[in-house]
């Protein structure tokens, strides 16, 4: 199995956040996993959009299905408040065949074709910047529990 060219030319070339929907959350939930491109970092002061990306981060989120960007928008901090908010993540380093991104990707129930860029999930939480939150697990504690 293969990821799809055109995945890999979002990510590389475009350096373009992307995500999938979980088939078959369970019910009352959506599930997201969402990919975040790393450029190398000590060329960022040399170079213009042209830094090869060296890594990448997976994002799990999982959240009550009421919580769309519709209905909350910039009210993500109550989502992450729910106790059945989870996220995982997983930072990975980019190797030529992208093994170690299918290795992760695999683990989900998406289909690697049906991708799409983070603005067009109707989640709170997908196209947030939440970065704040996530660097400190003490938070919200419960974000980081095994379901």
């Amino acid at each position: 199995m293969e990821l799809p060219e055109l995945l890999l030319e979002y990510l590389h070339r475009k350096k373009v956040r992307v995500g999938f929907e979980i088939i078959g959350a369970e019910p009352g939930m959506k599930a997201y996993v969402l990919i975040f491109p790393i450029e190398k970092k000590e060329e960022q002061i040399y170079r213009n959009n042209l830094l090869p990306i060296a890594s990448y981060e997976v994002r799990y989120i999982k959240h009550k299905e009421e919580y769309t960007d519709t209905k909350w928008g910039l009210d993500y901090d109550y989502v992450l408040e729910d106790k059945d908010t989870r996220i995982k993540r997983f930072f990975i380093e980019r190797n030529n065949e992208n093994s170690n991104l299918l290795k992760v990707l695999s683990e989900f129930d998406i289909d690697f074709e049906d991708f799409k860029r983070l603005n067009f999930f109707d989640s709170a939480l997908t196209d947030s910047p939440i970065e704040y939150y996530l660097k400190d697990k003490s938070i919200f504690p419960h974000l980081w529990k095994e379901d």
